[in-house]
């Protein structure tokens, strides 16, 4: 996400609610339209308890401010909070800068994109008040568009639609009939739209890594690649050094994929006790486990492989088993239990390029 601009437009984009779009909202770590870009980021001397307890809030509005300065007030509150992370005490305040000012349709959207994902109902019926009050929003309609894709993607994709007839630079909005184009399968449609908002923003890391994935879909390995190295040069992330491991390993260099893989888990020798939060993990071993075999490593393979038997359970054991039976390696039982058949089926499976780039285990 583009953070450059950030500390220029912090002061003026709430200043800029209810009369239009501050031009820098864009580029900020909220976006416009759909989920909330990033929340936190803001250092707090008490740590995360303190956070909590709300020793780093920022300091009540004061209510004798009057109407139109309260309610600017309040935004730059809910920036500081959502800063914070704190999205409870967000909403509360929003609920006072919508009492203030009814009428102001990106406050009210601006709630309702708060509640994304933990409270969907009441987010819907934000918007659709945003739009009752403002039905040219293109940052409400494609906020409604990405609330109803999973649901009605013909309603969706007539939305989003709108909304970039009413704003063709909108970011997040191309972002979202990304979304939707590439559910439905349209991927050439769906890169050609985050190519566009890359071209208007090209430092939205969310952006770089949808396009990643969509190419590594179209089987564009190596654009995919340069968009993770994009990616990786301006937000470090798990998914994004895994895409790049996968492109290289793909083009034979093991050794690069080794190191982007090393960077998200720990080292082969430390055998950490416990998977790593998050999904894709046990398939990131398996990953790892090929790259140690491919470099002359297999003892430290071997060590992957007890992780991921250890992490991926009877369930990772039989879809391996499943995938070697299918690929040449007709005697493997089916037992879901590690054996030295299961080892060494696995070495020679990981060697040969055909085999080894297919099998995987779902985290």
């Amino acid at each position: 996400m583009s953070f450059g601009m950030n500390r220029i437009c912090a002061a003026a984009v709430f200043l800029a609610v209810g009369l239009s779009v501050a031009p820098c909202l864009a580029a900020d770590s909220l976006g416009t339209a759909g989920p909330i870009r990033s929340f936190g980021g803001k250092p707090c001397s008490g740590g995360y308890a303190a956070v909590r307890k709300g020793e780093c809030d920022p300091p009540p509005v004061d209510a004798t401010f009057s109407p139109e300065r309260r309610f600017q007030a309040r935004l730059e509150r809910v920036r500081q909070l959502i800063s914070l992370a704190r999205i409870e005490q967000a909403i509360i305040e929003l609920d006072a800068a919508v009492a203030d000012d009814p009428a102001n349709s990106a406050a009210i959207l601006l709630r309702g994109r708060l509640k994304i994902g933990f409270k969907s109902a009441e987010a819907i019926n934000d918007v659709e008040l945003a739009l009752r009050v403002n039905p040219a929003d293109s940052n409400a309609l494609a906020t409604r568009a990405f609330l109803l894709f999973d649901r009605d993607e013909q309603v969706a994709l007539r939305d989003v639609n709108k909304a970039l007839v009413l704003d063709s630079k909108n970011v997040d909005a191309l972002w979202i009939r990304s979304l939707v184009l590439a559910q439905n399968g349209s991927l050439d449609e769906a890169e050609a739209d985050l190519s566009s908002a890359l071209s208007l923003e090209p430092d939205n890391s969310r952006n770089l890594l949808f396009r990643a994935r969509i190419r590594m879909r179209m089987g564009k390995s190596s654009e995919a690649g340069d968009d993770a190295t994009a990616l990786l040069a301006i937000r470090p992330t798990r998914e994004g050094f895994q895409i790049r491991a996968i492109v290289r390993a793909m083009s034979g260099n093991y050794a690069g994929a080794l190191d982007d893989l090393n960077t998200i888990l720990d080292q082969p020798s430390d055998q950490p006790s416990m998977l790593p939060a998050g999904r894709g993990f046990v398939e990131l071993y398996v990953q790892r486990a090929i790259a140690l075999t491919r470099t002359g490593k297999p003892a430290e393979a071997k060590r992957d492989l007890e992780s991921i038997v250890r992490f991926g359970g009877v369930r990772a054991v039989l879809q391996m088993q499943v995938y070697l039976r299918s690929h040449g390696f007709p005697d493997v039982k089916l037992d879901g239990a590690r054996s030295d058949q299961l080892d060494d089926a696995l070495q020679a499976c990981f060697i040969n390029d055909a085999c080894g780039r297919g099998i995987s285990i779902p985290g």
